[in-house]
């Protein structure tokens, strides 16, 4: 008798098991390479934000500082520095400063609350305001312009407003007001400088050399956005004050501190380093008109977490001392600093 044997369907439990087995460790090996690429994804991704945040900031506020004091081709050595003929108030008192050779003003570690612009200033931060003409409008004048006399630059594409400050200098002297009306005469503007000023004069005559500059402050500070990132940690960021509404310019911006270097014997060269607090009127040692340059020095991160680990980091003042973040904090950290000389104060 013969016996017939059925082929055999399916997988016995062994092979089941033996198969299941060899999945799940190429499925952790998987898993392993994708937690890593992840992770090195997030510190790439952290490290990139903060190198284009720290270099954008400093290079908003290297800008302006390089301005600060500008008034044509007049050094700002030669007294009187400028002549303001604005009429006097509290919101002006600044541009009687700057006409007196105060060309910078700030604020170190504030320990209160400090707002500026309805933004509220970090704690124990530095701020600076800087003063001169620091948009980009620049024009020419169309003639010789008489004391009493309107000011007719070249072009009618210069930007200049109603209302606003303007410096109208030469190589002897600037003065310092404000436009009245602003208006086209053929292929040039026409500024009037009555109502909001002293008089109806400026404070020299200007020959055909003569340029107009749209004159401004800006005051940069680290605030408090009022956001939170993904883990519930307050986000700040650099802002800039023009004298009417803060802007936010970068976000991840910690901390912000700034050093002066003062030329005290007037020879030209860096004396001293030192802060707001020493210069007066508030502090003793220094005076404004001897910043010779400034130290910038920014705190960023990465806004999220972006490391596997607390990740320690230097910061000025501390120099190389190691700074640890509070437990959970993950975000990257740098600082960037640059030393920024004041070019009229180098002239």
């Amino acid at each position: 008798m013969t016996r017939a044997f059925g082929k055999q369907t399916g997988l016995t439990l062994v092979e089941l098991m033996v198969a299941t087995t060899l999945s799940l460790v190429l499925l952790a090996g998987v898993l392993l390479v994708f937690s890593a690429n992840k992770a090195t994804y997030q510190m790439q991704n952290g490290l990139g934000t903060l190198q284009e945040n720290g270099r954008y900031a400093v290079r908003q506020i290297a800008a302006d500082l390089q301005q600060a004091g500008f008034g044509g081709c007049k050094s700002p050595h030669i007294e009187p520095h400028f002549k303001n003929v604005v009429t006097a108030s509290g919101a002006t008192a600044w541009l009687d400063d700057f006409a007196a050779g105060q060309f910078l003003d700030g604020r170190n570690d504030p320990s209160g609350t400090v707002t500026i612009g309805s933004v509220d200033m970090v704690s124990n931060t530095d701020s600076i305001e800087i003063r001169g003409p620091l948009r980009s409008n620049v024009a020419f004048v169309a003639a010789p312009v008489l004391k009493n006399g309107n000011v007719t630059v070249l072009g009618t594409a210069t930007g200049f407003a109603n209302n606003e400050f303007l410096l109208i200098g030469d190589c002897k002297s600037g003065t310092i007001f404000r436009a009245t009306n602003v208006s086209t005469a053929g292929s040039n503007t026409v500024i009037t400088h009555t109502t909001g000023n002293k008089h109806n004069e400026l404070a020299e005559p200007y020959g055909s050399d003569a340029v107009v500059m749209e004159f401004d402050r800006h005051t940069y500070f680290v605030g408090d956005t009022g956001r939170l990132n993904q883990t519930g940690q307050a986000i700040n960021a650099l802002y800039r004050f023009d004298g009417t509404n803060a802007v936010e310019l970068v976000d991840g911006v910690e901390n912000m501190q700034i050093d002066y270097a003062f030329d005290t014997d007037g020879n030209g060269d860096i004396d001293a380093f030192g802060h707001a607090g020493q210069i007066r009127p508030t502090g003793s040692l220094y005076d404004w008109d001897e910043v010779m340059a400034v130290r910038v020095s920014l705190l960023l991160n990465s806004v999220e977490g972006a490391s596997a680990v607390e990740a320690p980091y230097t910061y000025f003042p501390s120099g190389s001392t190691s700074i640890s973040p509070p437990t959970g904090d993950f975000r990257l950290r740098q600082e960037f600093s640059s030393l920024i000389s004041i070019r009229n104060s180098v002239l």
